[in-house]
């Protein structure tokens, strides 16, 4: 093997890796007991046996959290929980702004749509679900097998009375398959929250960046119905009992020490081929970060201007400026790194090895110069699709009305749902400011006029190309910007002919063609690029990438340098928050209240919550996890399986990572849990949680 084969693709670190729990090798737990784990991979998982796994939860379907106690108590990010704060929040109770907590268990807030899972079990499937394809089936036929195969297995394990569903995931790109069961409990209540000046400290600013003073963590508990069961809301609905949950520990850690990271990883893409990397730089990040930032100019002006559009679009705002950074840092981590080059030098000898093994040679000649052609001949379209989407998602209304519109056409989607959402928090005004820059700017973007739908004559012809004004007039005349009368609308059909949809009706012309120029050869081609690696090196332990299931990251507490002259530390202290404020007093990311002011200023954080080793209240730290978006909330370990912070967060310069694991460089950030507990304790005066929860 070549020493860029080595570097690449060579045996993967201790800190590499996003582990499936179920199927822990004896040479992965010989590196964990190595590094300092003192569990068994019994202790990890088990099917029907207590285990850590059972105290790790999915939370809505978006995030990762952990039990920390044996009445329900969940602890996960307070960016996880933002859209629920957001959600409960008014000018007059701004618990974004203040923070929230519930003193007694009746304040606890039920909020509809939120629910966590625990994982039971996952199981391998391959043979089941493949049993019925041939080599002879292209990608579509091939999807639709599989996708029969899978219904018939989950709906056999599906238990509507128990919560109980299941998923088959596809794992190397399709080559194998599993099947993950879950229980579901929908009754989800908001406990307690940190005030935006510690949960959201840094904002914009500080995302994807280390140092890092955020205290991001917020409080939820799962309730129950008879019998300990997963039931929908009810008064009568008590605290989830159970007897797996994580133990708390303010002993800390040190440079060096172990810890692992148990959570649900969304999506990373670390064997996809050269091409798949330019094609996501230029037709993907670089036109979502370019009409994000249109976007979020808009709404960033008018949230600074009132408190009430502030709480609105909050966690709308959030939501889309995560990945606008990490988009942006994608690419310059990638150029900076020379991934591509990296990838092309092991492609090259990929296909040496193909051109030189006999079998190889049957089965993958030609795949890299498949992967070429597809890619280029699809890329327009992406591009496009990439602004098509993010300009269609940037409006509220446009997209209920579009959504309107589909689902006559697919005759499902709870119409009436998804206007109770939009309606929640929605400016009309700024909605319409922000559709207006939105249609301009897809016009500036797109390569070709083409792309353009039909209305863009008539803003040219009939408005002189005043998109505000054309839009003015379709808002006017819109029954969308009356909620009373789209909730009277007993059927979406009624409202074919309302201005906002007929817009909506326009847009189908583009959609439709841009459907029409893909295939689903790419995701073959990259499945046996794929199958192709794992063969060539027979001998190495591949993980699969990321798929938002259960995995497991392990590694050491460990600081780093991005370059010559800097050197970060592997942890913050409780000073250099109140240092920011100082330094940057016009930057709202860094914003104080007066009661977070004066609570940092007298310092009584708890002395059991002191560092021994630092001597001070640790605010975040740095470990060599892998992590990717998904982790947030996720539990952070020490070798004994006690929980020691939250995951949150990713560093800056290796947002590359999510293609290329780089070992130097590659950080996962979290809170320290005793710095969530001084906050809890100190700050919120939560000493009904403190009671629940077991700490050593």
């Amino acid at each position: 093997m070549s020493i860029v084969m080595m570097a690449f693709f060579g045996l993967a670190k201790a800190d590499e890796g996003m582990w499936m729990i179920c199927n822990i090798s004896a040479r992965t737990d010989s590196v964990l007991q190595s590094l300092g784990l003192e569990l068994t991979p019994e202790q990890i998982y088990s099917d029907g046996q207590p285990s850590l796994n059972n105290a790790i939860v999915m939370f809505g379907g978006f995030c990762s959290g952990v039990v920390v106690s044996p009445n329900g108590l969940v602890f996960t990010n307070h960016h996880c929980g933002y859209g629920t704060i957001q959600t409960h929040s008014t000018t007059k109770h701004d618990y974004l702004k203040y923070g929230f907590y519930a003193k007694k268990q009746k304040d606890e807030i039920p909020t509809p749509d939120l629910y966590v899972s625990f994982h039971l079990r996952t199981v391998e499937v391959t043979d089941q679900v493949m049993a019925d394809v041939t080599d002879a089936m292209d990608e579509q036929a091939r999807s639709a097998a599989i996708e029969a195969a899978a219904d018939k297995l989950t709906e056999a394990v599906k238990d509507s009375v128990n919560g109980i569903y299941a998923q088959v995931v596809p794992y190397y790109r399709g080559s194998k398959y599993y099947m993950s069961v879950y229980q579901r409990f929908d009754d989800v209540r908001l406990v307690c929250a940190p005030p935006e000046s510690l949960g959201k400290f840094g904002g914009d600013t500080d995302n994807w960046v280390w140092p890092r003073q955020t205290c991001d963590f917020s409080v939820f508990r799962i309730y129950a119905g008879p019998n300990n069961l997963p039931a929908a809301y009810s008064e009568d609905n008590v605290p989830y009992k159970t007897d797996s949950y994580a133990h708390v520990s303010t002993q800390g850690y040190q440079n060096g020490s172990f810890c692992m990271t148990f959570g649900y990883p969304g999506s990373t893409s670390r064997y996809m081929s050269s091409y798949g990397i330019v094609n996501m730089m230029e037709n993907e990040n670089k036109p979502r970060a370019q009409v994000r930032g249109v976007k979020q100019d808009i709404w960033k002006e008018a949230m600074n201007a009132s408190d009430d559009i502030r709480i609105k679009y909050s966690s709308k705002y959030a939501e889309s400026s995560n990945y606008w950074k990490n988009a942006i840092g994608m690419n310059e981590s990638i150029e900076r790194f020379g991934v591509l080059d990296e990838k092309r030098a092991f492609e090259k000898e990929l296909n040496e090895w193909i051109m030189s093994d006999t079998v190889a040679h049957a089965k993958y000649i030609g795949v890299l110069d498949s992967l070429k052609a597809e890619y280029a001949s699809t890329a327009e379209g992406n591009l496009v699709a990439t602004l098509f989407e993010e300009t269609l998602t940037g409006s509220d209304l446009l997209m209920l009305s579009f959504q309107g519109l589909m689902s006559i056409f697919n005759g499902g989607g709870d119409f009436q749902k998804q206007a109770k959402e939009t309606y929640k928090d929605i400016d009309f005004d700024l909605d319409r400011r922000t559709l207006a820059a939105l249609l301009r700017n897809y016009a500036e973007q797109v390569p070709s006029e083409d792309y353009l739908m039909s209305f863009y004559s008539t803003i040219k012809d009939q408005f002189g190309g005043d998109y505000d004004a054309y839009l003015k007039d379709v808002y006017s005349r819109s029954s969308f910007t009356k909620p009373d009368v789209i909730f009277k609308t007993e059927k979406v059909s009624e409202l074919t002919e309302d201005p906002l949809m007929q817009l909506s009706y326009g847009m189908l012309g583009t959609l439709f063609k841009l459907r029409g120029s893909f295939d689903n050869n790419i995701n073959l081609y990259e499945r046996n690029l794929e199958d192709a690696m794992r063969e060539m090196n027979k001998d190495k332990e591949y993980y699969p990438d990321a798929n938002f299931t259960l995995r497991m990251s392990y590694g050491i507490v460990e600081g780093y340098s991005p370059d010559k002259e800097t050197v970060y530390d592997y942890y913050t202290k409780s000073s250099s928050l109140l240092e920011k404020n100082v330094k940057f007093p016009d930057n709202l990311d860094y914003t104080l209240i007066p009661a977070v002011k004066k609570w940092l200023a007298k310092g009584k954080f708890g002395k059991q919550y002191i560092d021994k080793t630092t001597g001070t209240m640790n605010l975040c730290f740095l470990t060599n996890n892998d992590i990717t978006g998904g982790n947030s909330g996720s539990g952070m370990f020490d070798g004994k399986g006690r929980l020691i912070g939250l995951a949150f967060d990713g560093n800056y310069e290796a947002l590359s990572s999510d293609i290329m694991f780089n070992n130097s460089l590659t950080r996962c950030i979290g809170v320290d849990i005793r710095y969530v507990l001084s906050v809890i304790e100190t700050y919120s005066k939560g000493k009904r949680i403190m009671n629940e929860l077991t700490i050593e």
